[in-house]
């Protein structure tokens, strides 16, 4: 059963290390983007890594074209960063400072000694963001993507022939239909008529190459979506079932994925060199990852307060419509059948009950 379900079987210690001597190193857009992000300690330690496993790494046409689409966005919001952070801090002290203000008296609160240290606090601060910003590295990074494209020479494939690509379009429009990974949950996304079979792209790429060199793959990715990962209540197991069969089916080599946390942890372990500053780029790396969970979360928040605010604008509507009130938004809603308001209604009741449970 083991062999006609391959996929389902997460693969032993034993079975990595296999993989591990002959395979081809993947690293997505993601993860090249690690080397523009991160402090110089870390970036020159990524670096270093991709020298060590240059003779194995390889780069899908995909993945490249998405780092330079994104690069430049990526250093704009370390740039954008400085004036950003100093404008929520200033919110946040004026906010303490108002609230101090409001205390008519208090019988230990120096109100005025703490509002002239929260004017202290904050001039300190925005004068060591600006000294950061005086200190940002512009041709640190530069040199950095001039390295990135040396040690890539020749590691790129070509970009698929258009015939091929509107092939994977088409695929792709099958596939995402029916949840079929990877990059169903990208069918949404807004760019040019591929960029939404950008995962897709990637996948047929490395099976194609897989199968030219007859050499397994390990992808390295920081995407966490469910169309790669294989995901059990919250705990990635490894890649998504399906995506190992159709590798092996395809290819008649072996798949395996890795966030780049847990890549460079065990990268150490067969390269020691690397080993050096690996505390260091671990701590960044899981920084930045908790970083963007917080934004995740809080985004997601927003949504869920944006939803929530309309459906009860629209739910008061329909009880003014039912009531009979003299609402100029109720009047022009679509419903006139008092049948169908209650059961909009009822939707409704239950869409925010789903939604205050999500909180």
């Amino acid at each position: 059963m083991r062999k006609a379900l391959e996929g389902w079987y997460p693969k032993t210690a034993g079975e990595l290390a296999e993989i591990w001597k002959n395979a081809l190193f993947v690293p997505d857009a993601n993860i090249l983007l690690h080397c523009v992000r991160h402090p110089k300690a870390v970036r020159e330690e990524l670096l270093r890594l991709f020298g060590v496993l240059r003779p194995s790494l390889w780069v899908p046409y995909q993945v490249a074209l998405e780092f330079h689409r994104n690069r430049l966005d990526v250093e704009r919001s370390g740039l954008d960063a400085y004036d950003q952070i100093v404008r929520d801090h200033e919110k946040t002290i004026r906010q303490a400072r108002e609230q101090l203000r409001q205390l008519r008296a208090h019988p230990t609160i120096d109100i005025e000694r703490e509002v002239s240290a929260l004017d202290v606090h904050l001039t300190d601060f925005k004068n060591r963001i600006e000294s950061a910003r005086n200190a940002h590295p512009d041709a640190e990074i530069g040199t950095v993507v001039n390295r990135l494209t040396e040690l890539l020479e020749d590691r790129v494939s070509e970009r698929w022939p258009e015939a091929e690509l509107g092939k994977i379009k088409k695929e792709g429009e099958t596939r995402y239909a029916t949840k079929v990974p990877p990059g169903y949950l990208d069918a949404k996304k807004d760019g040019d008529e591929y960029r939404k079979y950008g995962d897709l792209i990637i996948w047929k790429d490395m099976i194609e190459k897989a199968k030219t060199e007859k050499r397994p793959v390990i992808f390295i990715s920081d995407d966490v979506k469910e169309d790669w990962w294989w995901i059990h209540k919250g705990k990635k197991l490894g890649p998504r079932p399906e995506l190992v069969e159709e590798f092996k089916r395809e290819s008649d080599q072996d798949f395996h994925i890795y966030e780049f946390g847990n890549f460079i942890r065990i990268a150490a372990e067969h390269h020691p060199e690397i080993q050096k500053d690996l505390d260091a780029v671990e701590q960044s790396l899981r920084q930045d990852s908790e970083a963007k969970e917080r934004l995740s979360k809080s985004e997601s928040e927003r949504n869920r307060v944006e939803q929530l605010a309309t459906l009860e604008d629209e739910r008061d509507d329909l009880i003014a419509l039912l009531s009979g009130a003299p609402d100029h938004r109720a009047s022009r809603g679509p419903m006139s059948d008092r049948a169908s308001v209650r059961l909009r209604l009822k939707e409704i009741d239950e869409q925010i009950g789903q939604l205050n449970e999500d909180d």
